[in-house]
């Protein structure tokens, strides 16, 4: 990519004539997106594959159709599409579902279609992410520091680096959510050959985000005091370990272990057999994964076969993440997103998955035993230098579950 060309991903998308959008993430996003494309003398295509597609972008918009085969025969049916409208760019919400695998696919044999993906933001919670043929550890960019620190003189300084908060959070995914996943459910009828890219039963969902959202409320109290022991210093030189969904896409792809499960019993190995006795291990429960699993059965097994972790490691669920990142001394993570957030803290990062961000110079590259005793610090100005290039050119301000901020 030549300095002298460089331009944020979103427009580089609006530059193509005619736009084909598969899944979006719930709400409203791609039907925004949609317009905003429209407004920029973009013809945009639309294909549902459920009725909670279906909810957020209607069957009545322009050139909006309903694909209702076997996923077997999306591969015929989407490049006849693409061909027949001359579809010069297909955009969609994560690039791991087979829908969209299909489509990359697809848009690989094709060199006049482009492939682009949107995905929650880097640098979360008040931005979201837009490449060009893949995300996360399948974004395009070098994993080399040499060619950031050379983009940083020549980005166009339209982002502004501390943006304004924008309205997230538990309540407005899980509406969202429910409405989707009831949608679906409800008109599953229409869709019969729809297959989804994880469980998806109604009840089901019901009761896992009731469950979520009473626990949310008993660790907002429970969990209080473990924020000021923090700050008091108390935990003394600790680790933070943050985990992520049980069934995110990113452990599955870009990891070689087998579960978020199988990856805490790794670090907690690890640090059982190599961490100074000094030191102790903060985990951290995602917060969408609330109500749906719990590690504190395996840690309690654990740590009563390693009775020297007694009293050195903790678990927690609802504890702020900047209050983790404010006092440690590092982070163990498989490749999520809190590596950024330990990173613009300059806080030594150890990955165990693949990551876009794992590169020397950023994050730690020596084995995780000699972690615990000498953390690296990250690079401040090469990462001020990765930071810029990505929140100029592959991140927009907002959230998909309120709104994103789209340049007028």
């Amino acid at each position: 990519m030549s300095s002298a060309t460089l331009l944020p991903n979103l427009f580089r998308l609006a530059a193509n004539r005619r736009i084909l959008l598969l899944q979006g993430p719930i709400g409203g996003f791609f039907r925004q997106l949609a317009d905003w494309l429209t407004q920029r003398h973009c013809e945009v295509f639309k294909i549902n594959l459920n009725c909670g597609d279906e909810l957020f972008y209607p069957a009545h918009s322009p050139r909006t159709f309903a694909y209702k085969d076997n996923l077997s025969d999306f591969h015929i049916y989407l490049r006849d599409f693409i061909q027949k409208n001359q579809i010069d760019a297909v955009v969609c919400f994560g690039d791991n579902r087979a829908y969209h695998n299909i489509a990359k696919q697809i848009c690989q044999t094709l060199p006049e279609t482009q492939f682009w993906v949107f995905e929650e933001g880097y640098f979360r919670p008040f931005w979201v992410t837009l490449e060009q043929t893949g995300v996360n550890a399948h974004s395009p960019l070098p994993r080399d520091a040499d060619f950031f620190v050379a983009q940083l003189p020549h980005l166009p300084k339209q982002a502004d680096l501390n943006p304004p908060p924008v309205r997230g959070g538990f309540l407005p995914v899980a509406q969202l959510a429910m409405r989707y996943y009831g949608a679906m459910y409800f008109g599953r009828r229409d869709f019969p050959s729809y297959r989804h890219h994880r469980f998806h039963e109604i009840p089901h969902y019901v009761k896992l985000w009731l469950i979520s959202g009473c626990k949310r409320a008993y660790y907002a109290v429970s969990e209080r005091w473990f924020v000021n022991k923090i700050k008091q210093g108390r935990f003394g030189r600790f680790f933070v370990l943050p985990l992520q969904v049980f069934n995110d896409s990113q452990v599955r792809i870009h990891s070689d272990f087998g579960s978020v499960r199988e990856f805490l019993l790794y670090v907690l190995q690890s640090f059982a057999q190599h961490a100074p006795d000094h030191t102790q291990l903060l985990i951290k429960h995602h917060p969408m994964d609330r109500g749906f699993i719990d590690y504190a059965d395996d840690i309690r097994q654990f740590i009563a076969q390693q009775p020297h972790l007694i009293g050195r490691v903790h678990y927690v669920h609802d504890v702020p993440l900047p209050v983790f990142l404010r006092y440690g001394v590092g982070m163990v993570t498989l490749n999520s997103t809190s590596g950024l957030s330990a990173l613009i803290h300059n806080m030594p990062v150890k990955v165990l998955g693949r990551a876009h961000y794992d590169m020397a110079g950023l994050t730690d590259q020596q084995d995780l035993a000699d972690f615990w005793h000498k953390p690296q610090a990250p690079n401040a100005k090469l990462f001020e230098a990765y930071r810029a290039y990505h929140l100029n050119m592959t991140q927009i301000h907002g959230s998909f579950y309120s709104k994103v901020n789209l340049p007028t």
